[in-house]
């Protein structure tokens, strides 16, 4: 199961949300009250050392970074990959 640490606020956070509905992935949300200072919890600092969302959890894989989570959710799920399959057009993505 993928599991979403997540604050509704975080535009990083959006982007992850976004690709998990693009790709039609389940997921299970963990939302963080950051005015509350979640993000500094001894427990969420061990998913994220950097104490920011979004981080990802995968069937024990944790993910941290918005772009990279994106682009592990397509190398992890390749069946609903967004990226396209050429190498010139996934370089225009990234820019």
């Amino acid at each position: 199961m993928i599991a979403l640490y997540h604050n509704d606020m975080s535009v990083c956070a959006q982007k992850v949300r976004m690709t998990l509905a693009e790709n039609q992935l389940q997921w299970e949300g963990h939302h963080l009250d950051l005015r509350a200072g979640d993000q500094q919890k001894p427990e969420y600092t061990k998913l994220n050392p950097n104490a920011v969302v979004p981080t990802l959890v995968d069937n024990g894989a944790m993910v941290i970074e918005s772009t990279v989570i994106c682009e592990y959710l397509d190398d992890a799920y390749p069946e609903s990959s967004l990226r396209p399959k050429d190498a010139a057009a996934r370089a225009r993505m990234r820019l």
